[in-house]
C-alpha cells in the first residue's frame, strides 16, 4: 500500500485539507472571538453614554439581565460601600478582578492572555468608566458571560469547517479514485490479455502524466511482437525447407530397403528409417506449433464433435491396431462448436496420438464431448501410467519430455494442444483418470 499512488494522493490531499481547515478554523475562531469581545465593549460604552449621573437612579448593581451588566454611579463626595475601585482609575475600558467588594485593575499584559482570561473568568469583570461632572459612571459586565458568549460565537463560525472537513476528505477519495480508474481498467485489461496478444494498449482516457509511459510500453510491445514473429517465421521456414529433403531421404530409404542387402546393413537401414521418421514427425509438429501460435484470424465453421472423433480415430487406427489398443467414443451427445476445423482436429488428434504413444499395448483410450451451458468439455482418458502432479505443468512447455519414458517423442504434442486451447481462451486440465485405477485424464474446456 505504501507504493500506491492512489493512497499517496488520498493521504496527501486529506492532510492538506485537514491542515488548511485547522488553520482556517483557528483564524476564524480567534477573529470571531475578538470581534464578539469588541462588540461587548461597544455595548458597555453605549450604555454608559445613555446614563445621566445627575438623575436619581436606583442602584443597578443587583439588577437581573441577560447580559449580566451592572451600572454604578459613584459620586466623589460620597462614600460608596458597595464597590471599591482604585481612586485614580481613568476613563475607558478596564479589566477588573473582584476580591470581596474590592475591585482591582488587571494589567493589560495579563488581560491579553487568553488562558488567563478563561482560568479566572469567574472573578473578572469588564468595565467602562466615564466621568460626568462630580460622578463616575461605571458599567461592568461579568467576564465569564463575555467569555462564554465569545467562545460560543467562535465555535459557531468553526463548526461549518469541521462539518465540511469529512466531506472534503470523502470528495478527495472519490476524485482520486475516479482519476485513477482508467489506470486500473488498463491494468485489468492487460491482466486478462492472451499471452500472445501484443497489440498496443489503448491511451484513451489515460492521464497525460502517464500517457508517455503507456506509449513507451506500446513501442516495446511492437518491437517484441516483431521479434517473436521473426522467430516464428524462421521456425516455419526452416521446417518447411527441411521437409522436402526429409521426404526425399524417406523415398530413397524405401527404395534402398527393396534391394537385396546383407542382414547387418538391413538392421542399420531400419534404424536410419526410424530416425528419419522421427525427424519428419518433429518437422510436422514444429510447423503445427508455428501455425497455431500465429495470431492471424482463421475461418470458423460449425464442427460436430462426433464426426470429428470418427475422423481422428480413422487416421490413428493403424497405430491403434499396431499396439492392440481399444479406442472409442463413450459420450452419446453430439455437441456443435464454432471454430476452425483444422485447429480442433489438430487438438483432438494430438491428444489421442499422445495417449496412443505413451500407453502400453492393450490399453484403452476413451473420448467424450459434452455440453454444459455455454461450455464445451472434451475429454481424452487412458489407463496408462499417467503423469505425476509435479510434472503436469512442465509437460506443457515445448520440447519438455518426462525422464524415463521409452517413447522417442519430440515433447511438442501437449505444447501444441495447450496453444490451441489458449487461442480460444479455454482451459486444459491434466488429472488422474477417474474411470481407471491409473492413467491420465485430459479435460478441455472451451467457451462456445
Amino acid at each position: 500500500m505504501k507504493d500506491s499512488i492512489k493512497v499517496r494522493l488520498t493521504v496527501t490531499f486529506t492532510l492538506v485539507s485537514v491542515l488548511v481547515a485547522v488553520f482556517a478554523g483557528g483564524v476564524s475562531f480567534y477573529d470571531t472571538y475578538r470581534e464578539t469581545y469588541k462588540l461587548q465593549d461597544d455595548l458597555l460604552e453605549q450604555i454608559s453614554v445613555y446614563i445621566n449621573a445627575s438623575d436619581n437612579y436606583a442602584e443597578l448593581a443587583d439588577s437581573n439581565n441577560d447580559a449580566r451588566i451592572s451600572v454604578y454611579i459613584l459620586k466623589h463626595s460620597a462614600n460608596n460601600t458597595d464597590i471599591r475601585l482604585p481612586r485614580d482609575i481613568a476613563d475607558g475600558f478596564h479589566t477588573l478582578k473582584k476580591s470581596g467588594r474590592v475591585y482591582k485593575t488587571v494589567s493589560d499584559k495579563k488581560n491579553k492572555r487568553f488562558l488567563y482570561a478563561l482560568k479566572n473568568a469567574g472573578d473578572l469583570y469588564r468595565g467602562y468608566v466615564r466621568t460626568t461632572g462630580k460622578s463616575k459612571v461605571i458599567v461592568m459586565q461579568e467576564n465569564e458571560y463575555r467569555e462564554e458568549l465569545a467562545i460560543r460565537a467562535a465555535w459557531t463560525s468553526v463548526i461549518p469547517l469541521l462539518v465540511l472537513l469529512p466531506l472534503i476528505t470523502l470528495l478527495t477519495i472519490i476524485i482520486v479514485q475516479c482519476t485513477m480508474r482508467p489506470i486500473y481498467q488498463l491494468s485489468q485489461k492487460v491482466e486478462k490479455r492472451h499471452e500472445q496478444d501484443l497489440t498496443p494498449l489503448s491511451v484513451k482516457n489515460i492521464p497525460s502524466e502517464i500517457k508517455g509511459f503507456v506509449v513507451a510500453i506500446n513501442n516495446l510491445l511492437k518491437r517484441t511482437d516483431q521479434f517473436i514473429q521473426q522467430q516464428k517465421r524462421f521456425i516455419a521456414d526452416a521446417s518447411h525447407e527441411l521437409r522436402s529433403p526429409m521426404t526425399a531421404l524417406s523415398l530413397q530409404i524405401e527404395r534402398l530397403s527393396e534391394q537385396n542387402l546383407p542382414e547387418p546393413a538391413r538392421g542399420q537401414l531400419a534404424q536410419l528409417k526410424q530416425g528419419i521418421g522421427r525427424s519428419r514427425n518433429l518437422l510436422e509438429q514444429l510447423l503445427s506449433l508455428a501455425r497455431v501460435q500465429n495470431s492471424e484470424t482463421r475461418q470458423t465453421t460449425e464442427i460436430r464433435l462426433q464426426a470429428l472423433f470418427r475422423r481422428v480415430i480413422e487416421d490413428v487406427l493403424p497405430l491403434v491396431e499396431e499396439k492392440d489398443q481399444d479406442i472409442g467414443v463413450i459420450s452419446e451427445d453430439d455437441p456443435v462448436f464454432s471454430g476452425n476445423e483444422t485447429d480442433l482436429y489438430l487438438l483432438v488428434k494430438t491428444l489421442v496420438d499422445n495417449a496412443i504413444r505413451y500407453t502400453p499395448n492393450g490399453s484403452r483410450i476413451d473420448l467424450s464431448a459434452v455440453e454444459l451451458g455455454n461450455t464445451l468439455i472434451i475429454q481424452v482418458e487412458d489407463n496408462g501410467s499417467g503423469i505425476s502432479a509435479e510434472e503436469r505443468s512442465r509437460v506443457l512447455d515445448p520440447f519438455y519430455r518426462i525422464l524415463g519414458s521409452d517413447q522417442q517423442g519430440s515433447g511438442l504434442g501437449l505444447a501444441i494442444a495447450s496453444s490451441i486451447v489458449k487461442n480460444y481462451n479455454g482451459e486444459m486440465i491434466l488429472s488422474d483418470s477417474t474411470h481407471f485405477e491409473h492413467g491420465l485424464l485430459v479435460t478441455i474446456k472451451l467457451n462456445k
